[in-house]
Protein backbone atom coordinates (compact mmCIF):
# COMPACT_ATOMS: atom_id res chain seq x y z
CA UNK A 1 0.00 0.00 0.00
CA UNK A 2 3.11 2.54 0.85
CA UNK A 3 4.27 1.61 -2.77
CA UNK A 4 1.33 2.57 -3.77
CA UNK A 5 0.73 5.45 -2.61
CA UNK A 6 3.95 6.31 -3.33
CA UNK A 7 3.42 6.24 -6.95
CA UNK A 8 0.27 8.09 -6.98
CA UNK A 9 1.65 10.65 -5.17
CA UNK A 10 3.87 10.99 -7.96
CA UNK A 11 2.44 10.99 -11.16
CA UNK A 12 -1.34 12.32 -9.87
CA UNK A 13 -0.90 15.86 -9.34
CA UNK A 14 0.84 16.60 -12.93
CA UNK A 15 -2.60 14.58 -14.39
CA UNK A 16 -4.69 16.93 -11.61
CA UNK A 17 -2.99 19.67 -13.48
CA UNK A 18 -3.95 18.22 -17.01
CA UNK A 19 -7.23 17.59 -16.17
CA UNK A 20 -7.83 20.82 -14.43
CA UNK A 21 -6.86 22.69 -17.99
CA UNK A 22 -9.09 20.19 -19.36
CA UNK A 23 -12.22 21.55 -17.24
CA UNK A 24 -11.32 24.83 -16.99
CA UNK A 25 -11.22 24.75 -21.30
CA UNK A 26 -15.23 23.05 -20.94
CA UNK A 27 -16.19 26.26 -18.55
CA UNK A 28 -14.89 28.91 -21.44
CA UNK A 29 -11.75 29.92 -19.65
CA UNK A 30 -9.48 29.67 -22.92
CA UNK A 31 -10.44 30.89 -25.94
CA UNK A 32 -8.34 28.77 -29.29
CA UNK A 33 -6.43 32.63 -29.89
CA UNK A 34 -5.59 31.88 -26.08
CA UNK A 35 -4.67 28.70 -26.00
CA UNK A 36 -2.30 29.01 -29.29
CA UNK A 37 -0.40 32.08 -26.94
CA UNK A 38 -0.11 30.77 -23.83
CA UNK A 39 1.30 27.46 -25.49
CA UNK A 40 3.98 29.60 -27.72
CA UNK A 41 5.00 31.18 -24.13
CA UNK A 42 5.48 27.72 -22.36
CA UNK A 43 7.41 25.95 -25.77
CA UNK A 44 9.55 29.76 -26.81
CA UNK A 45 10.02 30.91 -22.72
CA UNK A 46 8.91 29.02 -20.20
CA UNK A 47 10.47 25.59 -20.86
CA UNK A 48 13.71 26.98 -22.42
CA UNK A 49 14.00 29.43 -19.08
CA UNK A 50 13.69 25.91 -16.95
CA UNK A 51 16.24 24.03 -18.44
CA UNK A 52 18.24 26.78 -18.47
CA UNK A 53 17.98 27.20 -15.12
CA UNK A 54 18.48 23.45 -14.20
CA UNK A 55 21.08 22.85 -16.44
CA UNK A 56 23.07 25.80 -15.65
CA UNK A 57 22.90 25.29 -12.02
CA UNK A 58 24.36 21.69 -12.30
CA UNK A 59 27.41 20.16 -11.72
CA UNK A 60 27.26 18.12 -14.92
CA UNK A 61 30.29 16.26 -14.98
CA UNK A 62 28.85 14.02 -12.41
CA UNK A 63 25.34 14.15 -13.95
CA UNK A 64 26.23 13.59 -17.25
CA UNK A 65 26.11 9.82 -19.06
CA UNK A 66 26.43 9.48 -22.47
CA UNK A 67 26.33 5.57 -22.71
CA UNK A 68 22.87 6.18 -21.09
CA UNK A 69 21.94 9.18 -24.01
CA UNK A 70 23.00 6.82 -26.68
CA UNK A 71 20.82 4.17 -25.28
CA UNK A 72 18.06 6.77 -25.59
CA UNK A 73 18.95 7.87 -29.23
CA UNK A 74 19.46 4.34 -30.65
CA UNK A 75 16.37 3.24 -28.78
CA UNK A 76 13.87 5.55 -30.42
CA UNK A 77 15.48 5.34 -33.66
CA UNK A 78 14.98 1.20 -33.87
CA UNK A 79 11.49 1.69 -32.44
CA UNK A 80 10.76 4.72 -35.13
CA UNK A 81 11.66 1.71 -37.79
CA UNK A 82 9.66 -0.57 -35.96
CA UNK A 83 6.50 1.41 -36.41
CA UNK A 84 7.45 2.50 -40.08
CA UNK A 85 7.34 -1.84 -40.52
CA UNK A 86 3.95 -2.10 -38.82
CA UNK A 87 2.30 0.10 -40.50
CA UNK A 88 3.37 -1.13 -43.70
CA UNK A 89 0.20 -2.19 -44.70
CA UNK A 90 -1.60 1.17 -44.43
CA UNK A 91 -2.24 2.32 -47.93
CA UNK A 92 -2.49 5.98 -47.10
CA UNK A 93 1.03 7.97 -46.99
CA UNK A 94 -0.84 10.98 -44.95
CA UNK A 95 -2.55 8.19 -42.63
CA UNK A 96 0.58 6.37 -42.36
CA UNK A 97 2.69 9.13 -40.85
CA UNK A 98 0.62 10.99 -38.79
CA UNK A 99 0.02 6.93 -36.80
CA UNK A 100 3.72 6.54 -37.11
CA UNK A 101 4.24 10.17 -35.70
CA UNK A 102 2.10 9.91 -32.54
CA UNK A 103 3.47 6.20 -32.03
CA UNK A 104 7.32 7.23 -31.54
CA UNK A 105 7.36 10.85 -30.49
CA UNK A 106 6.26 11.52 -26.69
CA UNK A 107 5.98 14.58 -24.96
CA UNK A 108 9.21 14.39 -23.22
CA UNK A 109 9.41 18.13 -22.31
CA UNK A 110 6.17 19.30 -20.94
CA UNK A 111 4.74 16.18 -19.12
CA UNK A 112 8.21 14.66 -18.46
CA UNK A 113 10.22 17.33 -16.29
CA UNK A 114 7.24 17.59 -14.25
CA UNK A 115 7.00 14.06 -13.55
CA UNK A 116 10.77 13.66 -12.87
CA UNK A 117 10.66 16.82 -10.37
CA UNK A 118 8.05 14.64 -8.56
CA UNK A 119 9.50 11.10 -9.37
CA UNK A 120 13.40 11.83 -8.41
CA UNK A 121 15.87 13.97 -6.85
CA UNK A 122 18.07 16.83 -8.08
CA UNK A 123 20.07 14.22 -9.90
CA UNK A 124 17.57 12.75 -11.56
CA UNK A 125 15.61 15.59 -12.87
CA UNK A 126 19.19 17.13 -14.09
CA UNK A 127 19.64 13.64 -15.71
CA UNK A 128 16.26 14.00 -17.40
CA UNK A 129 16.97 17.79 -18.70
CA UNK A 130 20.18 17.06 -20.39
CA UNK A 131 18.74 13.55 -21.55
CA UNK A 132 16.05 15.64 -23.65
CA UNK A 133 18.18 17.91 -25.25
CA UNK A 134 19.77 15.35 -27.31
CA UNK A 135 16.06 13.68 -27.41
CA UNK A 136 14.63 16.76 -28.90
CA UNK A 137 17.09 16.88 -31.63
CA UNK A 138 16.31 13.36 -32.78
CA UNK A 139 12.55 14.27 -32.21
CA UNK A 140 12.28 16.83 -34.71
CA UNK A 141 14.85 15.82 -37.18
CA UNK A 142 12.93 12.28 -37.66
CA UNK A 143 9.89 13.98 -37.61
CA UNK A 144 11.13 15.93 -40.43
CA UNK A 145 12.32 13.19 -42.89
CA UNK A 146 9.28 10.83 -41.81
CA UNK A 147 6.79 13.51 -42.81
CA UNK A 148 8.70 15.19 -45.56
CA UNK A 149 8.86 10.98 -47.07
CA UNK A 150 4.62 10.62 -46.61
CA UNK A 151 3.47 14.20 -46.78
CA UNK A 152 1.77 15.27 -49.59
CA UNK A 153 4.13 18.25 -50.91
CA UNK A 154 7.44 18.08 -51.80
CA UNK A 155 9.71 19.50 -49.02
CA UNK A 156 13.35 21.38 -48.09
CA UNK A 157 15.02 19.27 -45.94
CA UNK A 158 18.24 21.40 -45.31
CA UNK A 159 15.76 24.51 -43.94
CA UNK A 160 13.52 21.79 -41.92
CA UNK A 161 16.62 20.11 -40.13
CA UNK A 162 18.14 23.76 -39.64
CA UNK A 163 14.86 24.74 -38.10
CA UNK A 164 14.80 21.51 -35.98
CA UNK A 165 18.57 22.41 -34.65
CA UNK A 166 17.11 26.01 -34.05
CA UNK A 167 14.26 24.40 -31.19
CA UNK A 168 14.28 26.51 -28.06
CA UNK A 169 14.69 23.65 -26.01
CA UNK A 170 17.65 22.86 -27.41
CA UNK A 171 18.68 26.23 -27.33
CA UNK A 172 18.41 26.72 -23.83
CA UNK A 173 20.02 23.10 -22.90
CA UNK A 174 22.94 23.90 -24.94
CA UNK A 175 22.93 27.16 -23.78
CA UNK A 176 23.07 25.59 -20.20
CA UNK A 177 25.44 23.47 -20.92
CA UNK A 178 27.85 26.48 -21.96
CA UNK A 179 27.60 28.22 -18.42
CA UNK A 180 27.63 25.17 -16.90
CA UNK A 181 31.16 23.72 -18.15
CA UNK A 182 32.36 27.09 -18.07
CA UNK A 183 31.69 27.51 -14.54
CA UNK A 184 29.76 30.81 -15.42
CA UNK A 185 26.99 32.23 -13.10
CA UNK A 186 24.40 35.10 -13.94
CA UNK A 187 24.00 37.66 -11.18
CA UNK A 188 21.28 36.63 -8.65
CA UNK A 189 18.74 38.68 -9.92
CA UNK A 190 18.83 37.39 -13.61
CA UNK A 191 18.59 34.04 -11.99
CA UNK A 192 15.73 33.91 -10.31
CA UNK A 193 14.06 36.04 -13.05
CA UNK A 194 14.77 33.04 -15.17
CA UNK A 195 13.88 30.36 -12.10
CA UNK A 196 10.53 32.03 -11.73
CA UNK A 197 10.25 32.24 -16.10
CA UNK A 198 10.75 28.16 -15.71
CA UNK A 199 7.81 27.74 -13.09
CA UNK A 200 5.46 28.60 -16.08
CA UNK A 201 6.25 25.55 -17.87
CA UNK A 202 5.34 23.10 -15.62
CA UNK A 203 1.85 24.61 -14.33
CA UNK A 204 1.11 26.49 -17.89
CA UNK A 205 2.06 23.90 -20.06
CA UNK A 206 0.41 21.17 -18.49
CA UNK A 207 -2.82 23.17 -18.27
CA UNK A 208 -2.73 23.79 -22.22
CA UNK A 209 -2.23 19.86 -22.73
CA UNK A 210 -5.50 19.67 -20.69
CA UNK A 211 -7.46 22.30 -22.70
CA UNK A 212 -6.38 20.19 -26.13
CA UNK A 213 -8.29 16.89 -24.94
CA UNK A 214 -11.28 15.85 -27.05
CA UNK A 215 -12.64 12.51 -27.17
CA UNK A 216 -15.65 13.10 -29.54
CA UNK A 217 -15.25 13.05 -33.84
CA UNK A 218 -12.81 10.66 -34.16
CA UNK A 219 -15.13 7.51 -35.33
CA UNK A 220 -14.04 7.83 -39.15
CA UNK A 221 -10.58 7.38 -37.96
CA UNK A 222 -10.88 4.98 -35.30
CA UNK A 223 -8.49 2.58 -35.66
CA UNK A 224 -5.23 4.38 -37.26
CA UNK A 225 -6.00 6.71 -34.06
CA UNK A 226 -6.46 3.57 -31.76
CA UNK A 227 -3.18 2.05 -33.62
CA UNK A 228 -1.52 5.28 -32.06
CA UNK A 229 -2.47 5.07 -28.61
CA UNK A 230 -1.44 1.26 -28.32
CA UNK A 231 2.01 2.13 -30.41
CA UNK A 232 2.41 4.97 -27.89
CA UNK A 233 0.87 3.85 -24.41
CA UNK A 234 1.90 0.17 -24.57
CA UNK A 235 4.18 -1.44 -27.19
CA UNK A 236 6.93 1.52 -26.54
CA UNK A 237 7.50 1.20 -22.34
CA UNK A 238 7.37 -2.78 -22.90
CA UNK A 239 9.55 -2.01 -25.39
CA UNK A 240 12.23 0.60 -24.12
CA UNK A 241 12.51 -0.69 -20.33
CA UNK A 242 13.01 -4.41 -21.23
CA UNK A 243 15.28 -2.90 -23.24
CA UNK A 244 17.22 -0.78 -20.78
CA UNK A 245 16.75 -3.71 -17.97
CA UNK A 246 18.12 -6.24 -20.28
CA UNK A 247 21.18 -3.71 -20.40
CA UNK A 248 21.87 -3.57 -16.87
CA UNK A 249 20.22 -0.15 -15.84
CA UNK A 250 18.53 0.77 -13.05
CA UNK A 251 16.92 3.36 -10.65
CA UNK A 252 16.51 7.30 -11.92
CA UNK A 253 18.13 5.43 -15.70
CA UNK A 254 14.98 3.24 -15.65
CA UNK A 255 12.51 6.09 -14.47
CA UNK A 256 13.90 8.69 -17.45
CA UNK A 257 13.34 5.79 -19.61
CA UNK A 258 9.49 4.88 -18.35
CA UNK A 259 8.94 8.60 -18.73
CA UNK A 260 10.26 8.88 -21.94
CA UNK A 261 8.49 5.79 -23.25
CA UNK A 262 5.27 6.37 -21.19
CA UNK A 263 4.78 9.91 -21.36
CA UNK A 264 1.52 11.15 -24.11
CA UNK A 265 2.44 12.34 -27.84
CA UNK A 266 3.83 15.29 -28.70
CA UNK A 267 1.38 18.15 -29.08
CA UNK A 268 3.63 19.54 -31.27
CA UNK A 269 2.53 15.99 -33.83
CA UNK A 270 -0.49 18.10 -34.30
CA UNK A 271 1.25 20.93 -35.92
CA UNK A 272 3.85 19.05 -37.86
CA UNK A 273 1.12 17.17 -39.74
CA UNK A 274 -0.62 20.30 -39.99
CA UNK A 275 2.37 22.04 -42.13
CA UNK A 276 3.63 18.82 -43.44
CA UNK A 277 0.66 17.47 -45.60
CA UNK A 278 0.10 14.38 -42.75
CA UNK A 279 -3.42 13.47 -41.30
CA UNK A 280 -4.05 16.68 -38.78
CA UNK A 281 -7.50 14.57 -37.24
CA UNK A 282 -5.84 11.78 -36.70
CA UNK A 283 -3.19 13.90 -34.99
CA UNK A 284 -5.23 15.89 -32.83
CA UNK A 285 -7.24 13.38 -31.51
CA UNK A 286 -4.42 10.66 -30.93
CA UNK A 287 -2.96 13.38 -28.92
CA UNK A 288 -6.03 13.41 -27.13
CA UNK A 289 -6.20 9.82 -26.51
CA UNK A 290 -3.03 8.96 -25.74
CA UNK A 291 -2.93 12.02 -22.77
CA UNK A 292 -5.95 10.24 -21.59
CA UNK A 293 -4.13 6.67 -21.54
CA UNK A 294 -0.55 7.77 -20.17
CA UNK A 295 -2.45 8.09 -16.81
CA UNK A 296 -1.89 4.39 -16.90
CA UNK A 297 0.93 3.63 -18.60
CA UNK A 298 3.07 6.09 -16.76
CA UNK A 299 1.80 4.43 -13.68
CA UNK A 300 1.70 0.88 -14.30
CA UNK A 301 5.74 1.37 -15.54
CA UNK A 302 6.72 3.38 -12.70
CA UNK A 303 4.79 1.45 -10.18
CA UNK A 304 6.00 -1.78 -11.35
CA UNK A 305 9.68 -0.83 -11.14
CA UNK A 306 9.14 0.06 -7.86
CA UNK A 307 7.98 -3.21 -6.65
CA UNK A 308 10.49 -5.33 -8.33
CA UNK A 309 13.17 -3.04 -6.70
CA UNK A 310 14.42 -1.93 -10.57
CA UNK A 311 13.76 2.02 -9.52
Amino acid sequence: MALLLETVNGILPVFLVIFSGAFFNRLGFFSEITKDEIVKLVYYIGTPALLFHTVANAELYQSFHPKFVLFLLCAIIAYLFLLVFLCRGIKNPSKKAAVIQLGFRSNFAIVGIPLAMNLMAEEGVLMTAISLAFVTILYNVSAVFLLSYYGKQEKNLFRLILGALKNPLIIGTLLGLLFSLCGWKLPFIADKSLETLGSIASSMGLLMIGATITVTGFQKNRIYILWAVFFRNLLAPVLFLMSAVCLGYRGDFLVITAILSATPSAVNCFVMAKKMGADPDISAYGVSLTCLCSIVSIFCSVYFLKLFGLA
